[in-house]
């Protein structure tokens, strides 16, 4: 710091400069403290007020109605401003000066960084504690922005924080939020009106933004404690959400892509909600115009969504412990839902095609799982989220399978009860398959090749079993079991 301050009273001595109407003000109280101020230009005004030991500033404006508003509250504190250009306007506190001069939040050792490139810029930074008497020592702060009209605020509360906000291009606004200790979180803009808050409560979380794009806005807002979130962004209009709630809650470590919220493509919405302990979540999206949403409450839940083409739908709500729930979809205006309610269930659902539907409801059950595979067009296991569609599921430990392949097939099955399987394979076009179970131990396999065959099963009752195998066209089948230990085959053929 002391040799940049060397190198810039170098500078003034050495070159010829038309200056005019500049102001500056500085006040230090204290022992041993060292600040430098190079104004370059005209009407560029600076204000810089130390109250403590050790604290270094510099501040360099070069350019036309540039504003500095500085203050350092406590001992060993440490910045440095770099303005070109004009109208760009900053303010830092590491702690905090009142106006009548009192020293009313104290921090130390903070360290803040300020770069602005342009016109029209502004930027904040505040390293001090809200509560009056605690103090905030050992954070970072670093902003950069170069285009015009952006403007960004960073607040340091608690200790040992990590905040950089990095702005390339043109109005973009971004603010960091971090009250707590230990927590990390990094923006990159580049592009123009993007959008971003973070806020960080609690310790060791850990936030990275990355954005390639126009008119992108993205929010991150974690409570807890280490806690993880990424969201990486190459395209315009797309809006991405993450809110973490508890502790251990991962949506990516680090900027990895895959991890976290990462979108390629324009006009994508994506929201990840955790809400309890040590939950995974991540979303992948390829394409344009696609909705993503996953909503975790409890513990150990983990959830991934993939999404490649366009126009797509997928909506995952967990509310319970230890569940597992994929979802991939490729092509355009798939449409995926599923909602869980209770614990250890399994739901995988794979969509290749276009206009495929496919709806789990797994109400108050345990130990369940879902298997959904379509490929093909127009598949329909649940247009929407509607009991009784799709996969619904009340009780424990059941397994549900739906393959579909081709185009205009129609798979349904409903189970209440315990320790069911129901397996649908349909291969062709326009099939229809509907199996509903009520009871426990029951066993249903439905398979289908061929063009507009037609199966219904039945079970109520405990340990039946039932048998469906066609082929060909037009055949329709049947099967209604009701008790115990009934068993049912039923094989046609017809072209």
């Amino acid at each position: 710091m002391k040799k940049l301050m060397i190198s810039a009273a170098a500078l003034v001595f050495a070159t010829t400069v038309v200056a005019q109407d500049n102001v500056s003000s500085v006040e230090q109280v204290g022992d041993a403290n060292l600040s430098g101020v190079l104004q370059v230009g005209s009407i560029n005004n600076n204000k810089l007020v130390t109250k403590g030991d050790n604290n270094t500033a510099e501040v360099v404006s070069l350019g036309r109605n540039n504003r500095n508003v500085n203050s350092q509250g406590g001992d060993d504190n440490n910045f440095e401003v770099l303005q070109t250009g004009s109208h760009n306007s900053s303010r830092i506190n590491q702690g905090q000066v009142s106006s009548n001069g009192a020293v009313t939040r104290v921090g130390s050792r903070n360290e803040a960084t300020l770069l602005q490139d342009g016109g029209g810029n502004k930027s904040v930074i505040n390293q001090y504690s809200a509560t009056s008497g605690q103090l905030s020592n050992d954070n970072i702060a670093t902003a950069e922005q170069l285009g015009d009209n952006n403007e960004n605020v960073i607040a340091q509360d608690g200790d040992d924080n990590l905040a950089t906000i990095i702005q390339s291009g043109d109005s973009n606004d971004s603010n960091i939020l971090q009250q707590g200790d230990d927590n990390r979180a990094i923006t990159r803009f580049y592009g123009d009106s993007n959008l971003n808050d973070v806020d960080q409560v609690g310790d060791r979380n850990n936030t990275v933004v990355q954005v390639l794009g126009t008119g992108n806005s993205t929010s991150v807002s974690q409570s807890g404690d280490d806690n993880s979130a990424l969201t990486a962004i190459d395209g315009d209009r797309n809006i991405s959400s993450f809110s973490q709630t508890g502790d251990r809650n991962n949506a990516g470590d680090d900027f990895l892509p895959g991890d976290g919220i990462n979108i390629t493509g324009d006009d994508n919405t994506t929201e990840i909600i955790q809400t309890g302990n040590d939950n995974n979540s991540f979303a992948t999206v390829l394409g344009d115009d696609n909705v993503s949403s996953s909503r975790q409450v409890g513990d150990d839940n983990n959830s991934v969504l993939t999404q490649t083409g366009d126009d797509n739908r997928s909506i995952l709500r967990i509310n319970g412990d230890v569940n597992t729930t994929v979802i991939d979809q490729l092509g355009d205006r798939n449409n995926a839902v599923t909602e869980v309610f209770g614990n250890s269930n399994s739901v995988t659902i794979s969509q290749v095609g276009d206009d495929n539907s496919a709806l789990t409801d797994i109400d108050g059950g345990n130990n369940n799982t879902v298997l959904f595979t379509q490929s093909g067009d127009r598949n329909n296991a649940g247009d929407d989220f509607l009991p009784g569609d799709g996969v619904y599921i009340k009780g424990d430990s059941n397994l549900a399978v739906i393959g579909q392949f081709g185009n205009d097939n129609d798979g349904f099955t409903t189970i209440n009860g315990n320790n069911n399987l129901s397996v649908t394979l349909q291969v062709g076009d326009m099939n229809t398959s509907s199996i509903t179970q009520t009871g426990d131990s029951n066993g249903a396999l439905t398979a289908q090749f061929g063009t507009g065959n037609v199966s219904t099963v039945l079970q109520d009752g405990t340990s039946n079993g039932s048998l469906v195998g066609q082929l060909g066209t037009g055949n329709t089948s049947t099967v209604s079991q009701t008790g115990t230990g009934n068993a049912s085959v039923v094989l046609q053929a017809g072209f």
